[in-house]
């Protein structure tokens, strides 16, 4: 009777019960949701750095661009105004520009990526401000090396010139934006 019964439990044990195939595909399953969701959040990191990396060289070139310019003539050929364009040599550049392969937000007015931006302290596109407060840009900074900073407009006496490249564009992962900065200076 022991041996019978011993060769009985060895037959029960020789599969698996529908307990045992149902933990295992739980299991399973869990796995493979866990997997799958590291696969889809790495392509969207993939994505979303792809999209930066898009925006650094937009910003970038734009910069060279603009250290190709004549410096005199710098911000009134990227500023946002048209008003101080009469003085220039060339066609003026305008501070908005366009950055193939990324989607300006839904608020963007001109539906255009990128921008030039000068310290203007508030007083609109065609001021040029040295006594702003922008640690990033340096500011404030004395702007036309007259020993002093002011509030006056020094578009047309800057020897220096903070400039920032933005790009802001709408990603998979919400609004997104990147700032280049760099101050000019007369040759």
């Amino acid at each position: 009777m022991c041996h019978e019964i011993s060769q009985r439990s060895r037959q029960a044990r020789g599969g698996f019960t529908v307990v045992e195939v149902l933990v295992c595909i739980v299991i399973l399953s869990i796995a493979l949701s866990g997997f799958t969701g590291t696969l889809v959040a790495t392509l969207g990191l993939n994505r979303v750095q792809s999209e930066t990396v898009i925006a650094r060289e937009a910003a970038q070139q734009m910069l060279e661009t603009i250290h190709g310019r004549t410096f005199g003539e710098t911000f009134a050929a990227f500023n946002a105004t048209a008003a101080d364009d009469g003085t220039l040599l060339t066609p003026a550049f305008g501070a908005a520009f366009d950055v193939p392969g990324l989607e300006p937000l839904a608020a963007d007015a001109d539906q255009r990526c990128g921008e030039v931006l000068f310290p203007n302290g508030g007083n609109g596109p065609g001021f040029l401000a040295e006594n702003e407060n922008d640690d990033a840009l340096g500011l404030p900074l004395d702007l036309n090396g007259d020993g002093a900073i002011d509030a006056a407009n020094h578009a047309a006496d800057y020897r220096m010139l903070p400039v920032r490249v933005r790009v802001e564009w709408r990603s998979a992962a919400g609004p997104r934006h990147l700032d280049l900065e760099t101050l000019l200076c007369a040759r």
